[in-house]
């Protein structure tokens, strides 16, 4: 939906056998599967679609985030399939913590303004009352 697995790849520099894939079709479905997950983060988060994201102009922008952030699990993937094995009386292992999507493309995705509607502010379970009807609790 966005971003494209050509660009992830060019991005990451990510070959098949990286990860544990014999070809680069399967590669390439491991990728557009994660890129069609956080297709559905970024419209959750934004309470957009694909439709508003273009007509308002943030296509590009979104494609952009959405590659970085497929670019960041694949390197977290790489990174976490690589970690050391925790040994006995081994005492100097760090644990890698899934830091995806980093402080950079969480700054790139609040720039997009978030559609407000009732259903939103409904499903946020903040329902606001007129003075003249609230409980006064």
């Amino acid at each position: 939906m966005y971003g494209s697995v050509a660009n992830v790849v060019t991005l990451t520099g990510l070959r098949p056998t990286d990860v544990g894939f014999d070809t680069t079709d399967e590669l390439d479905t491991w990728l557009q599967g994660k890129l069609d997950v956080i297709a559905v983060m970024i419209e959750k988060d934004r309470n957009r679609d694909a439709t508003s994201f273009t007509l308002d102009g943030w296509a590009l922008v979104v494609d952009d985030i959405a590659e970085r952030w497929c670019a960041a699990f694949a390197r977290f993937t790489m990174a976490n399939r690589d970690s050391p094995i925790v040994r006995i009386d081994d005492f100097n292992v760090e644990f890698l913590q899934e830091m995806t999507p980093g402080k950079g493309i969480l700054r790139d995705l609040r720039r997009i303004p978030v559609i407000i509607t009732k259903r939103a502010v409904f499903e946020s379970g903040v329902v606001k009352a007129a003075p003249e009807d609230a409980t006064g609790f």
